[in-house]
């Protein structure tokens, strides 16, 4: 469609002013499907599979960041037939353009959980509910994350060996994560390969395109008061200012499923079937044999597995899938009439990173005189859409900052330290950073306020290493239920506390050249239930923070891998689950404890490393 759409072009020239608006309409279309061609994705095989009675050797449930990955790397043994199963569809073109990333959160391939209510958290959510997206398509949450691409440290990773998990420490999983990776040339000549590779399927850049310098002002700022500025987030040194790399290519959104699934879509030993649920892990004693599933129809069918199931449905869902298959906790499965098979700790030890987003600097900046119109909104898009270019080639969240403010002696960070800007007047764009937390209108409308007075570069401060512990549980037995969320922030009040402790670095940054410049000054969000407590004291900043608490949207480790004589563990350091056989999951609820950055990196790299320990069990040469 595209080049015929295009080769209209010379002719249409030379026509009607109405044959030139026809071109124009065909090729904004036409560039629109480019965003979403289903023909860069494999098919569902929906009917083949269902209706020829074949067995596979593997099927993994759940096609997001972990299974693409999965899918990829095992049908790279031609004799193993492997069946994808992902409930979504494949993405949508809204999701493509990164600029977009706010927009897509509680869209429709968002699963948008609503955790169950808890005292003294997400005060000023609408409900008094955070809100945890979750991706809902081929691609998982690659397909509407903020697309930062962070390993997390050294010791991160030789944590997970130390509990019992020999395989994962730091040296043992870099090269995993070098393994997904194709980085640019010229990062490479600036910076080595030792933590980028060349080859891998995901192609990682830095963000390019900014609509405004705000990144060069607050790294200014930050050198300026003597904080380390990283030349790359992903190196030796875990402490400081710097640019992060993201899972982005020429303007566009590269999400596992592109990536991974797209360059294999016609390999005979990849079968996919999407828009169905899968409901139950079938068992012979303790053997894992197949996957009950729910097709879009709502028809339930049978597949079989010869040699493994393999659950990548994530942090919720596979715990889901264990406790409904009778594998979790004893007396939680019978209270809801579920026959035990294994009694395992499955859906303890949820872990997030807590964020306070209640932080901003106002500026001034003279140059801005006016809100964006619709008709500039209109020209974002016929720039990206035409010609690659413009404020949706990027997303305005690459700056960070990891800092310790509780251990100064420490090179390992405790606190992230996420900044965006918006620009004075821009109350569509102040909505949609704030509808990303789902804050209640009484916020929206105080900061709106703000933002008619002043630009703003907002602060969010996301704690790193949290005391605190959640739990996943079943509603019911239903499958078709959705399950219960309790993150349990601030349950250790520790955390609030060292959340706390991050405004004295972002304070440091005022009295800098740069900063004054803009006449900056720090502020937190103005919330009434707070206003008669005395400013800038720890019974101020509890107030705050309960109120402005939210997500960083990296929920893991509620099938927390460890030996089986941990009673705290589901999985091996194979990924195996305990007590039975033949069954793995590979995704983030596997991790010990949560990783001092983003977890998607490391969700991709236990799905690089999951692939070649099921070659090593299967006997096949790495």
């Amino acid at each position: 469609m595209e080049s015929c759409a295009r080769g209209t072009c010379s002719s249409a020239l030379q026509s009607s002013p109405a044959s030139v608006f026809t071109m124009l309409i065909q090729t904004l279309i036409a560039s629109r499907c480019g965003l979403s061609n289903t023909n860069k994705y494999p098919s569902s095989n929906e009917e083949e599979i269902l209706y020829s009675g074949m067995e596979f050797d593997f099927v993994i449930v759940g096609g997001g960041s972990a299974g693409s990955i999965l899918a990829r790397r095992l049908t790279e043994v031609q004799d193993w037939n492997v069946l994808l199963i992902e409930r979504g569809v494949d993405p949508l073109p809204e999701t493509v353009p990164p600029g977009l990333f706010n927009n897509n959160l509680g869209g429709p391939q968002d699963y948008y959980y609503a955790i169950e209510p808890q005292e003294g958290i997400c005060l000023s959510i609408k409900d008094k509910r955070c809100k945890w997206s979750r991706g809902k398509a081929l691609g998982g949450s690659s397909v509407i994350n903020g697309m930062i691409h962070i390993f997390g440290n050294r010791r991160d990773f030789d944590g997970w060996a130390s509990q019992g998990n020999p395989g994962w420490n730091f040296d043992e999983v870099l090269p995993y994560f070098r393994k997904s990776l194709s980085c640019s040339p010229e990062y490479i000549a600036e910076h080595g390969d030792k933590y980028c590779g060349t080859n891998g399927p995901l192609r990682v850049r830095y963000y390019n395109y900014t609509v405004t310098d705000f990144e060069d002002v607050i790294l200014e700022a930050a050198r300026e008061a003597g904080h380390p500025i990283l030349k790359a987030v992903n190196g030796d040194r875990y402490l400081g200012f710097g640019r992060v790399l993201g899972t982005l290519d020429e303007g566009r959104r590269q999400s596992c499923s592109k990536a991974f699934l797209s360059p294999v879509r016609d390999r005979k030993n990849l079968y996919v079937i999407t828009s169905s649920r899968a409901d139950k892990i079938l068992f012979e004693g303790k053997r894992a044999v197949g996957v009950r599933i729910t097709l879009s129809n709502n028809k339930s069918v049978e597949v079989r597995a010869t040699k493994e199931v393999i659950l990548s449905t994530g942090t919720m869902v596979s715990p889901q899938l264990l406790m409904l298959s009778g594998i979790g906790p004893k007396e939680h499965l019978k209270e809801l009439g579920i026959p035990v098979l294994v009694d395992l700790p499955v859906g303890k030890n949820l872990q997030d990173h807590v964020i306070w987003f209640g932080l901003y600097y106002s500026i001034v900046n003279e140059s801005v005189t006016s809100a964006p119109t619709e008709q500039d909104q209109l020209n974002s898009a016929y720039e990206y859409l035409e010609f690659d270019r413009g404020p949706l080639r990027t997303l305005a969240n690459d700056l960070v900052a990891f800092i310790n403010p509780i251990d100064p002696e420490s090179i390992y960070p405790e606190v992230q330290l996420l900044f965006s800007q918006i620009q004075r007047y821009d109350k569509n764009g102040l909505k949609s950073l704030l509808h990303s937390y789902d804050v209640n209108d009484k916020i929206l409308q105080i900061m709106t306020d703000e933002i008619m007075k002043n630009g703003l570069i907002t602060a969010y401060a996301s704690l790193m290493r949290p005391l605190s512990r959640g739990v996943i549980e079943l509603r019911s037995a239903d499958p078709a239920e959705r399950v219960k969320i309790y993150s349990n922030y601030y349950t250790v009040q520790d955390d609030w506390k060292r959340l706390m402790k991050a405004v004295p670095t972002l304070k440091s940054l005022l009295n800098t050249t740069i900063l004054q410049k803009y006449k900056a000054k720090f502020h937190t969000f103005d919330i009434p239930q707070c206003r008669n407590i005395t400013a800038d004291t720890e019974e101020y900043y509890e107030c705050n923070i309960r109120h402005a608490t939210g997500t960083n949207y990296h929920a893991c480790c509620t099938n927390r891998m460890g030996p089986a004589n941990d009673s705290r563990t589901v999985v091996d350091a194979r990924l195996r689950v305990h007590g039975v056989t033949n069954l793995r999951v590979i995704d983030s609820s596997v991790m010990p404890n949560i990783t001092s950055a983003n977890i998607h990196a490391p969700t991709m790299m236990i799905a690089e490393k999951g692939a070649d320990l099921i070659k090593q069990d299967w006997g096949i040469r790495i």
